[in-house]
């Protein structure tokens, strides 16, 4: 019997468009929990929703390995890039990650992990799919932070030089920890949505349950950038969907097939 594909993501709105675009049905009526059949190459493939952060994007993971039994752990969504010289749209594709401690620890390596030989063959799979879906990867240390989200630049340039790592997020490393306990392999298929010099705006802390600003926060924000808010908006949504509707893509035409 094959092996399903469990695709993670962070948050509703980047999850939606690739739950749509292999056809997928929400699981028991969930907005954060979708399945689609086996169709010619693509595999059966599972999309799931972990929240904010390092401990429930790991806690998701154990629940839907245990439901889902797959043979492959795809850590999708967004990053942020800390380096120059990385766009918008750009992909990080491998299987690594660095844990950093929390504010407290002044974020101290803690723990790294690689995915090596297991992940290898994925990994390549994933970016000749890329590729062939007209995308470009990168390939970099991912640092990931548990707490508190970078938003610093000067943090972050510190950040990269000590870890050579060009880019952040906050839930790979706990997908990556449950897949591989459990024997799973695992590959990051990230996109870039802000750099050093197009940051993200600072909506403040996200809702951990759907990845998404709180309203209050972010109709303050729209308020204060009356001028801004519409481009910057549009161009957030515009990325996520294209970013959703290609790897929708690539896991259609098998290059994620277990």
């Amino acid at each position: 019997m094959s092996k399903s594909l469990l695709v993670l993501i962070e948050g509703t709105d980047e999850l939606l468009p690739v739950a749509r675009g292999i056809g997928a049905r929400r699981i028991d009526g969930s907005i954060y929990h979708w399945r689609a059949d086996a169709k010619d190459n693509m595999p059966e493939t599972f999309v799931s929703c972990t929240g904010v952060g390092t401990r429930r994007s790991y806690e998701c993971t154990q629940r839907r390995i245990a439901e889902c039994k797959p043979g492959l752990i795809v850590s999708a969504g967004t990053f942020g890039a800390i380096v120059g010289g990385i766009n918008q749209n750009e992909w990080l594709c491998n299987a690594r990650s660095r844990m950093l401690g929390d504010v407290a620890e002044q974020r101290a390596l803690k723990e790294e992990l690689d995915g090596g030989a297991t992940s290898a063959p994925h990994v390549q799979r994933l970016r000749e799919g890329l590729q062939r879906a007209g995308g470009k990867w990168l390939d970099g240390r991912l640092i990931c932070v548990g707490d508190v989200p970078l938003f610093r630049e000067e943090e972050k340039a510190v950040l990269a030089k000590a870890h050579d790592a060009i880019g952040v997020d906050m839930e790979t490393f706990g997908i990556a920890k449950a897949a591989t306990e459990a024997g799973i392999p695992w590959v990051t298929a990230r996109v870039c949505v802000d750099t050093p010099t197009i940051p993200l705006p600072d909506f403040g802390a996200l809702n951990p349950t759907t990845g998404r600003p709180y309203y209050g926060r972010l109709f303050k924000w729209i308020f204060l950038h009356p001028v801004a808010c519409v481009p910057t908006l549009y161009g957030l949504w515009k990325l996520v969907n294209v970013y959703g509707r290609t790897l929708a893509q690539i896991i259609r035409e098998g290059h994620l097939k277990p």
